[in-house]
């Protein structure tokens, strides 16, 4: 009984967590303006993976690191991109940070909503597919829930 009742109270105190009761930015619930951020966002997502894509050490996995990324050719031709801001801790759009790690065979990539309390955000890769992503919160997936005991 002791075991139930402490379960049912660190339940309770999760979801009264003032992080998790704060409304997520990007969802079922999604404003336009917050749709058309995440979409611009998109469209910069996609361009870093163009940036390490067309540039010449692509072709033996060599990618750019992120103080790179402003130099490469695709770069100085792109319109869309010479409204991003590359700069390594600088915000990569408003609100949107850039997280990037080059290692010997490829790259990884995170853009993530700063402003968002549920901590939205999109990843990628070397293979160019782009995920988004967000963290499991409590009740969200029972099988977290149950693999606590």
């Amino acid at each position: 009984m002791l075991k139930c009742l402490v379960c049912v109270t660190v339940t309770v105190l999760a979801f009264a967590s003032p992080t998790f009761a704060q409304q997520c930015l990007h969802g079922t619930s999604e404003t336009p303006d917050q749709a058309a951020r995440r979409k611009e966002v998109l469209t910069a997502t996609r361009n870093v993976n163009n940036l390490e894509a067309n540039q010449p050490g692509a072709q033996n996995d060599a990618y750019l690191r992120h103080v790179e990324l402003a130099s490469s050719p695709f770069a100085s031709r792109s319109e869309t991109v010479k409204k991003l801001n590359l700069t390594p801790g600088a915000e990569l759009l408003p609100g949107w940070q850039l997280t990037l790690d080059v290692t010997p065979n490829g790259y990884w990539f995170m853009v993530k909503d700063k402003t968002d309390p549920c901590g939205f955000a999109y990843i990628s890769n070397q293979l160019g597919v782009i995920f988004n992503s967000e963290p499991i919160r409590p009740g969200q997936d029972p099988a977290v829930v149950a693999n606590r005991d």
